[in-house]
């Protein structure tokens, strides 16, 4: 299935990046002329179009159009576009009035919301207690990184890439340095490849059993959730004890990385043990154990239904897609994941079935296909060779890094936890930034948490909310 994953205007020209064979790839589009054309065209996600187009046009009015016709996702002028013809509206909260018939009511949760939760405004229309639509504004976490990365050298713009998403700042790292080293040509050693892919499958490990602990806490199984609240740690104590980071900044550079010289390679291998350790005889019990109680399932099969209907009309990525039983993995194509294995999606499928239960299993399953890669990778590679450096090849990517460049647009991709992260930076023979487009996961998939709730009553949204744990930052660019 081929699919548009994003899309951005450079220099007046259009480009889109489609998703096929478990890759993505960039090519320009000619027949587009203006914002307003990708809009109207079936193929392009809504709100891909939104985030990437998108323009402040204050707020916006829907109170007297028809309930059905606000359902409809309708592209029209009504839902998307400004008085003035051909301008599109982005997604950011700028105010927000909605229809909803005689016997409903609207409430509206955020931007400040209770406990430690970053900022979105969720405007629901509710029949009783049950949810009949959410629209979801966000923006208050803007923090210009896009404005801040302008004419920047590569050395300047790779601590930013390390906030886009603070939870993903391997996985930003990474897209970054495949970007520069594309650039720049440079040539990157097997075993720094593969362990840079050990670092974001750790990420990845790490926030997964956070999640599980947070859903569980979420329908008040507290067993769960205290240990994987504490044991999350394990993992990123694994990352601090491998970079010197508990969340890995400062460790992923083009053509190279920076750990911990204070340990050795065979303390290194010995670190996963531990965490190994942790996991099958502290964490996998709980989440076994949890999985063993009728009504847990029961609390979460069949809540928050996506379908794989949806994903392929919608543009879902991802975790996303993967929970509704559709297999995209961009680590399936990628040489620094040999023997990587993908999930038996369509065997398992009363586990894939896109509900609350499939986000929560799914989460199981990666962790233990993250830890079996990972340990069959530890064996098959040279930790000395990483720990002891290669001052060679230092001095080669420096010298590199002095020359001039082919000015262009060069992009990257990494399947992070949450799905494929998009960089594109266009750069000059200089290697100054000169625009960008930065798509996180969560871009397209905020809107699968807004149909996933529909029909579900009140009591579920901070439920599906978790289960989807998607990335305010990273769309408030």
């Amino acid at each position: 299935m081929t699919k548009v994953t994003g899309i951005t205007n450079f220099s007046g020209m259009f480009y889109q990046f489609l998703f096929q064979n478990q890759s993505i790839i960039m090519e320009q589009e000619n027949l587009k002329k203006s914002n307003i054309d990708f809009l109207l065209d079936q193929r392009y996600p809504l709100w891909l179009v939104r985030h990437a187009l998108g323009q402040d046009m204050g707020p916006e009015e829907y109170a007297n159009i028809k309930e059905e016709d606000y359902l409809s996702d309708n592209r029209g002028k009504n839902l998307s576009l400004h008085q003035k013809i051909g301008v599109v509206r982005d997604l950011f909260y700028h105010g927000l009035t909605v229809p909803f018939d005689d016997g409903n009511y609207s409430h509206a949760v955020g931007p400040i919301h209770a406990g430690i939760i970053e900022p979105g405004h969720f405007r629901f229309v509710v029949e009783g207690e049950m949810i009949r639509h959410l629209t979801i504004r966000l923006g208050f976490q803007k923090r210009n990184i896009r404005d801040m990365i302008l004419n920047q050298s590569m050395a300047r713009v790779l601590p930013y890439s390390e906030t886009i998403s603070g939870d993903t700042s391997i996985g930003y790292a990474l897209a970054f340095s495949k970007l520069y080293e594309n650039a720049y040509q440079m040539k990157l050693p097997k075993e720094i490849g593969l362990f840079r892919s050990i670092l974001v499958e750790l990420e990845r490990i790490a926030v997964h059993i956070g999640d599980l602990g947070g859903i569980s806490e979420d329908i008040g199984y507290y067993p769960l959730y205290g240990v994987c609240v504490t044991d999350r740690g394990a993992a990123l104590g694994l990352m601090e004890t491998w970079t010197g980071h508990r969340f890995g900044k400062t460790v992923i550079r083009p053509g190279t990385i920076f750990i911990n010289r204070k340990i050795d390679a065979k303390q290194a291998k010995q670190a996963f043990l531990q965490l190994k350790k942790v996991y099958y005889d502290r964490i996998r019990p709980q989440i076994l154990r949890a999985f063993s109680i009728s009504t847990i399932k029961e609390r979460m099969q069949g809540c928050g239904f996506i379908s794989e209907a949806d994903v392929a009309t919608y543009g879902f990525v991802g975790m996303v897609s993967r929970m509704a039983g559709v297999e995209e993995d961009l680590r399936l194509s990628q040489p620094e994941y040999p023997d990587w294995k993908p999930l038996p999606l369509k065997a398992e499928h009363h586990h894939y079935n896109g509900d609350v239960w499939a986000r929560m299993y799914l989460r199981f399953a990666e962790i233990e296909q993250s830890l079996h890669w990972i340990e069959f990778t530890l064996s098959k590679i040279d930790l000395d060779q990483i720990w002891n450096g290669n001052p060679t090849h230092s001095r080669e990517t420096n010298e590199l890094l002095r020359k001039k460049i082919e000015p262009g647009i060069y992009y990257a991709t990494v399947e992070a936890w949450r799905g494929p992260l998009l960089v594109a930076l266009e750069l000059d023979e200089e290697g100054l930034v000169k625009n960008s487009y930065i798509r996180d996961p969560s871009v397209l998939n905020w809107h699968a948490l807004e149909l996933a709730v529909r029909g579900e009553q009140v009591s579920d949204f901070p439920l599906n909310n978790k289960s989807f744990n998607l990335s305010y930052v990273g769309f408030d660019l």
